[in-house]
């Protein structure tokens, strides 16, 4: 008879080292806490704490408001492209710690271009700078998704728009929409996804976190979306519910992030595990890691100790979500099959037989 402790110490080692993927990660959202002192004193910017310990009660949010003033406040410290390259290098590098082999990042950057009058041109440049620089040092690899921020005034986000639209050569593969949803809802974004769409680069708006089904529903039918971000309120609504299923439409889940920002109450309030029972694809995704304080590797934790997942259930999540990424289709194939491979020799040499 195996040890319940024992086994229990050997599947969190399996989520530990199990090869793992990413869809939605913000890039100014995964600024250390380490970083973004080191960049405050650099750019004399006043933070609300001078220490480690300070920053993370800065980072102990109450409501959705309050988590973007802490987001802004991270991009005031953001002053140069070098800046941005460098947290993309740091991206990778933590990537390669918790054995993340792909990322697709969310960048927002008409808010730096807005606030500190950088180019398009030069964030990105950097960004695909810092991204190959760790993907020769890890192998990581690293594609974007730009989003346009609800919040920035029309003309930055009709430039962002079209930007990913010119930078699709490099390494943009979707149009995001973020920000505050219940007050800009998706309808008034229907002439810049309409413009992406005719360009053929896809739509993943955020929907349904802050704001209820029918922005899940508006952004599928005014936005075209084909992934949603958060969507974990699609609960409410059993038709929508079943809609997502049929048409396998995948959301895009952060477990922790939505309990830290009062989406839901309580783990017991969640509908991650209903979501997936009614056979929704979704992601596991740490949305804005070091703010919330949790990994990725923390979340698929959460999914076996909050939702009673199993191990092969979560390599369904992990294979599901390179199927439902922006790679393409030969890539894709060729990742499955050496996730699939590396589960099985990780579920041997840990003695791990659960199915």
């Amino acid at each position: 008879m195996v040890d319940g402790s024992s086994q229990q110490q050997r599947i969190a080692q399996f989520i530990e080292e199990m090869p793992k993927v990413e869809l939605h990660v913000h890039l100014e959202g995964a600024v250390l806490p380490e970083t973004l002192l080191s960049l405050a004193k650099r750019h004399d910017v006043d933070l609300p704490a001078k220490d480690l310990e300070g920053i993370r009660d800065f980072y102990t949010f109450v409501d959705f408001d309050h988590f973007v003033r802490v987001y802004m406040k991270i991009n005031d410290c953001l002053v140069t492209p070098e800046d941005v390259g460098m947290i993309t290098e740091e991206l990778g590098n933590e990537a390669a710690r918790q054995n993340i082999r792909y990322l697709e990042v969310t960048i927002s950057p008409g808010t730096l271009v807005y606030i500190h009058g950088m180019s398009f041109d030069e964030i990105l440049d950097h960004i695909n700078a810092g991204a190959e620089r760790a993907r020769k040092k890890h192998g990581v690899r690293m594609q974007w998704v730009l989003d346009v921020i609800r919040d920035m005034p029309p003309h930055i986000r009709e430039a962002g728009a079209k930007f990913a639209i010119e930078a699709m050569d490099r390494g943009v593969v979707a149009l995001g929409l973020g920000g505050t949803e219940a007050k800009y809802p998706p309808e008034e974004f229907t002439d810049l996804f309409g413009m992406a769409r005719e360009a053929g680069l896809p739509s993943v708006p955020h929907a349904g976190e802050t704001a209820g089904p029918e922005s899940i529903w508006n952004a599928l039918k005014l936005l075209d979306a084909v992934r949603i971000g958060h969507g974990v309120r699609a609960i409410e609504d059993p038709e929508l519910v079943s809609y997502l299923a049929e048409n396998r439409i995948p959301l895009e889940i952060s477990p922790t992030s939505n309990i830290q920002i009062g989406v839901f109450d309580s783990w017991e309030d969640h509908p991650l595990r209903r979501l997936y029972d009614a056979g929704i694809p979704l992601s596991v995704n740490s949305d804005d890691p070091p703010m919330f304080n949790t990994t990725l590797t923390q979340e698929y934790q959460v999914l076996v100790d909050r939702f009673e997942f199993t191990l092969a259930e979560l390599e369904d999540i992990t294979t599901g979500a390179l199927e439902v990424s922006f790679l393409p289709e030969a890539e894709k194939k060729t990742l499955i099959q050496e996730f699939q491979v590396e589960f099985g020799e990780l579920r041997e040499r840990l003695g791990i037989d659960e199915k």
